[in-house]
């Protein structure tokens, strides 16, 4: 079953006409969802706003308890790692009721409840039903002054709305280029819609982003280990039963990664491993922890070389992993800092490789990748006339003034602590870092990734069942054989989103026009400083916005594309970061209103712009011919089965690693600079944590946004049974620093610094450290009172990732002022069955 080549392209509809919509008009009533219960197809027409009032009221229906269900085979696949098979029971044309799919794998049969309030996301009353026109654009003419919260929308056919935005590509392509159009996908599902619109860009030479997003640990990990971006690879999930030892470091598994990660986490518990929780908040994951380091923020990377020193001193390295696998053994020249070549050294020698000194003769040798030898870990060296120093002494000279005595109160742990932790690490058997994106906020988090993967390189935590090297299993993917690529295609220029930011503001480096997003509610709610991304956008002539309900993105939109709910779309989804599986989407029943999927809107987009015969109507022949390149996933099995498990590696990190040696790259003779600092070794960098910095004394506190269990990025934001427990912002502040300012609990706040400021209720917090506060991230604009929290980030990015830094942000609070009306706290809530508004939104 297919949601495509069905139903009108037309503006179809029950006679509502093509009248002026508000904003709130967007939003069906309460009454709506109350009248959800109607069988058959009456939802659909229950739903759909009439010239005086929602068809629910005149009609209410009777909620049918009758009946047996339909079983449908679905996934859920936001951006968390969880992406859990589903099964979503269908009774009288409506989705009832979620439960957890059994995959081919038993042992992921996992949801949560995000996953199991789908029954009222499908269902959700600011569900987008009809294309729409901004008021006020026109091509040509934009008015971008016009977008934003007082925008008013028309409604307009399926046809209108694609031809203006075909249109509005082909200008901008003759007048700038075709580098000038941006296809926006953001990370709100994990569908085959991406790879859709990137097989679109590549045809049209358009521009599409890489992240700036939490990959800054990733990237410090990957320059020793060769691996690394979004987070590090590790183990298959279901192997940390075999770790004794667990760190999880920034991260709160237990709240934010309850799927699939948290379960088999508390089996390694189970199973008798020591875990413990490195974060400066006592989290979900903290109380569950045998021992908590509660580091003051920023302070991670000197936490690491403390570790790394202890494991040094104490003489609890793993040996042979370092003779075998790492660059330990190596000859660094005194005179360069580079590592001694073979070359240099050995006639009968002409590959780049590495020197070391067999310990038992005391004779230079080559270091070849996975090959052991008796080689010298420690010493100095002269060979061939040349003074070296072996890499793992220039780390032991590297980290000696790094003693936990000596930075227990810097990083705010107790010494004896500190030497717990990575005692228990290096001597009780296979064990790892769980670490999480926290840490990847700091500006200089990738110093972080430099140092932990030298301390796993000490004790061995490579290649080996029970090891952890990060929080983010490979789980499973497909080969498509590059269709979202076409070899005859211009292709796609890819820009960071630090630099998507600059092409749109100011032409650097060259100028964005048109961007058509889906999946995403980045520009308007997502993005750091985002008041800066919304000035910029005035240089967009058409911001174009595909999504299933009304965000804050839509709202600064000037064509809206309603899309189809997950489960109203035939669908394949991978699991990256998950479960090793590959998982279908049955539709349970047809879109709602004239909403459609992605694959139908890029593929009539694709037809206008020249490229229609690149791309098949049918959705289910597009499915067949991405499949059909991969040799262990089969369309029709899959579609039998709901799951295919794929083949990956149980144990990561086997073999040579993906460096220019082949070994763990313990020194970094390519290494980067980082505010001319030059980090062959890693090296704690602070940015706006630092003590001493400019703005410390006016604005005195460490501002973060934790992720929250109640929403996926800001997905799920207005769901009845969530709403019911979080209804509202607050900002999460220690009872001293609220004493010290006059707050007590309850109170509301203005939260300020030079970019921004935005008002909430604070909740003192004993499990928030002095000095540290938080608002959970995802929340939209239309939830505060005032401001929003990315109006007090920044876009300040390091050299070497051009990583966004959320957390590196400093705030002063005080008590909001007294004509502050929060009244919208207390009435028109989207709580309990009489709900009067409702919800949720793309990523």
């Amino acid at each position: 079953m297919s949601d495509d080549g069905r139903g009108s392209t037309g503006g179809g509809g029950d006679g509502d006409g093509d009248g002026v919509f508000r904003r709130d008009v967007l939003k069906a009533s309460g009454a709506a969802a109350v009248a959800l219960g109607l069988g058959g197809g009456g939802y659909a027409s229950s739903l759909a706003e009439t010239a005086t009032e929602p068809a629910s009221r005149q009609n209410p229906g009777i909620e049918s308890y009758v009946g047996q269900d339909e079983i449908i085979r679905t996934a859920c696949a936001p951006n968390c790692r969880g992406k859990c098979p589903l099964e979503a029971h269908v009774r009288d044309g409506r989705v009832r009721k979620i439960e957890p799919q059994i995959p081919e794998d038993e042992r992921y049969k996992r949801a949560c409840t995000l996953g199991l309030s789908h029954t009222q996301r499908i269902y959700n009353a600011t569900r987008l039903k009809y294309p729409m026109k901004r008021v006020g654009w026109e091509p040509g003419s934009p008015n971008p002054e016009g977008r934003g919260d007082d925008a008013e929308f028309e409604r307009v056919t399926w046809d209108e709305a694609l031809d203006y935005i075909a249109a509005e590509m082909e200008r901008v392509r003759d007048d700038y280029g075709p580098e000038s159009v941006y296809f926006e996908t953001g990370s709100g599902n994990n569908g085959i819609s991406g790879t859709i619109q990137s097989r679109l860009s590549s045809l049209f030479g358009g521009t599409q982003k890489s992240w700036s997003i939490d990959i800054n640990v990733g990237l410090g990990f990957s320059r020793l280990a060769g691996a690394g971006f979004f987070n590090v690879p590790t183990n298959e999930v279901v192997d940390w039963r075999n770790a004794n030892t667990v760190i999880v470091w920034g991260s709160d598994i237990f709240a934010s990664n309850l799927q699939q990660d948290a379960s088999k986490l508390l089996d390694a518990v189970e199973n008798g491993a020591k875990l413990v929780c490195v974060d400066p908040v006592y989290t979900n994951t903290a109380a569950k922890a045998d021992l908590w380091l509660p580091i003051k923020p920023g302070k991670d990377t000197l936490l690491t070389l403390s570790m790394i020193k202890t494991v040094l001193d104490d003489g609890t390295y793993d040996t042979e992993f370092l003779r075998k696998r790492t660059l330990g053994p190596a000859l660094v020249r005194d005179d360069t800092g580079e590592l001694l070549d073979a070359s240099d050294v050995f006639d009968d020698v002409t590959e780049d490789l590495p020197v070391a000194v067999d310990e038992s003769t005391g004779e230079p040798v080559a270091l070849e990748p996975e090959t052991y030898g008796e080689y010298a870990l420690f010493g100095e060296y002269t060979v061939a006339g040349v003074d070296c120093h072996t890499a793992l002494s220039l780390l032991e000279e590297h980290v000696s003034d790094y003693d936990p005595d000596a930075v227990a109160a810097e990083v705010g742990i107790n010494a004896d602590n500190i030497r717990t932790a990575v005692r228990w690490l290096a001597t009780r058997g296979p064990g790892g870092i769980a670490s999480g994106y926290g840490v990847d906020r700091y500006k200089y988090g990738h110093t972080f990734g430099q140092a932990y993967a030298i301390l796993l390189g000490l004790t061995g935590d490579f290649g080996r069942h029970g090891s952890i090297q990060g929080s983010h299993p490979l789980g499973g993917s497909y080969d498509n054989g590059g269709y979202d690529a076409p070899e005859d295609g211009p292709g796609t220029t890819s820009l960071p989103q630090t630099d998507i930011l600059t092409a749109i503001e100011s032409g650097d480096p060259y100028q964005l026009k048109v961007m058509y997003s889906q999946e995403s509610n980045f520009i308007a709610n997502q993005m750091p400083d985002r008041q800066r991304w919304l000035e910029a956008s005035k240089n967009l002539d058409l911001i174009a916005v595909a999504d299933m309900h009304h965000t804050p993105s839509v709202q600064h939109a000037d064509i809206i594309l309603p899309a189809s709910h997950w489960f109203e779309r035939e669908d394949v989804v991978d699991t990256w970061g998950g479960h090793p599986h590959i998982m279908y989407r049955q539709p349970a029943h047809d879109p709602l209103w004239e909403s459609k999927s992605d694959h139908w809107m890029l593929v009539r987009l694709a037809e206008r712009l020249g490229f229609g015969d690149y791309f098949n109507r049918d959705k289910s022949a597009t499915l067949r011919e991405l499949l059909a390149n991969d040799d262990e996933v089969d369309y029709e099995t899959l579609k039998e089965q709901g799951t295919v498990k794929v083949s990956t590696p149980v144990v990561k990190f086997t073999g040579e690693f993906n460096t220019p040696s082949g070994r763990l790259e313990l020194y970094d003779e390519d290494a980067p600079t980082e505010g001319g600092v030059t980090l062959e070794l890693p090296k704690h960098i602070e940015s706006r944590t630092a003590d001493d910095w400019d703005t410390a004394e006016d604005y005195p506190l460490m501002f973060i946004q934790k992720h929250s269990k109640w929403r996926i990025h800001s997905q799920y934001e207005y769901q009845n049974w969530l709403r019911e427990i979080n209804n509202e912002p607050q900002l999460d502040i220690n009872p001293k620093d609220a004493a010290a300012r006059g707050i007590e609990d309850g109170d509301y706040v203005r939260v300020h610094n030079e970019r921004g400021e935005m008002v909430v209720k604070a909740k003192l917090n004993d499990g928030m450290q002095p000095g540290l506060v938080n608002t959970d991230q995802g929340w939209w604009g239309s939830d505060y009172v005032r401001g929003h929290h990315n109006d007090l980030t920044h876009t300040d990015v390091c050299e070497v990732t051009g990583n966004f830094a959320f957390y590196d942000t400093r705030v002063e609070v005080e008590p909001a002022p007294s004509d502050v009306d929060t009244s919208k706290y207390t009435s028109d809530q989207p709580t309990g069955s009489g709900a009067t508004s409702a919800g949720a939104g793309g990523d």
